[in-house]
């Protein structure tokens, strides 16, 4: 995978199946892109063992949002009616909950609505996308709005999120894998069905727990103990990390 050109865009969504460590690369990946002096945003979406909506400082240009449905439908409609008063009151009320939460797709359009809203104000967002299932979740709901609504503000969002999600020079959509069989096999089946939502923008991978091949020298007989060259395998920084995949 060539990292470059993912840093140059501004919107990066890390995803894969569970415990392939998408969230630790996520993670990885933001660090270094603040290192490198750029305003980022990491995002997680609904951890539990944050506040909802929560936004914390984790470094010189670099801040954390726990991304929930709930905050994100009150933001989004404090967009949309501008009073926020009012908004509020719209959003709290018993029987506009009960729509958004029965409402298939509403929880995952507001999600995704409010990572979207976040590109314009940092240099790069980074998310820490949900496992394989729940990510063709969110982006599938985008489109069945896009395509459910033929007008309006809720159609043209998600019009102008498909856009953005489907241009390679704004966003990078990058798989979490290891090298083994069944999550390499995984990995090509979620690539193949993203490739169907966005074919102008193919996902690309990341293979964790891999080492260099180029980290030990060759033995010169059997009996001697391959030495170890001057290239470490083990990342020093999270900046040597991403550029070392």
């Amino acid at each position: 995978m060539s990292v470059s050109p993912l840093e140059r865009r501004r919107l990066i969504f890390v995803t894969g199946k569970g415990c392939f460590g998408k969230t630790e690369i996520s993670m990885a990946w933001a660090r270094a892109l603040a290192a490198a002096g750029r305003e980022t945003l990491w995002i997680e979406i609904e951890n539990p063992a944050r506040p909802a909506g929560e936004l914390k400082n984790l470094g010189p240009n670099l801040l954390s949002l726990n991304c929930e449905a709930g905050v994100a439908f009150e933001e989004y409609m404090a967009l949309k009616i501008k009073v926020s008063v009012v908004a509020k009151l719209f959003a709290r009320n018993p029987l506009i909950q009960y729509l958004s939460q029965a409402s298939p797709g509403i929880h995952e359009l507001v999600i995704l609505g409010k990572i979207w809203d976040s590109v314009p104000k940092f240099d790069h967002v980074v998310v820490d996308a949900p496992a394989t299932g729940h990510a063709l979740a969110l982006f599938h709901a985008t489109r069945n709005f896009a395509r459910l609504f033929e007008g309006g503000p809720i159609h043209r969002d998600a019009e102008a999120m498909l856009a953005t999600f489907g241009d390679s020079r704004q966003t990078g959509i990058v798989i979490a894998a290891l090298p083994e069989e069944m999550p390499l096999v995984e990995s090509l089946e979620l690539s193949a069905k993203l490739a169907k939502l966005f074919p102008e923008n193919p996902a690309s991978f990341v293979l964790n727990r891999c080492f260099d091949t180029e980290c030990y020298a060759s033995p010169s007989s059997q009996d001697s103990i391959p030495e170890r060259k001057s290239k470490t395998a083990i990342a020093e920084s999270d900046l040597d990390y991403i550029q070392a995949r």
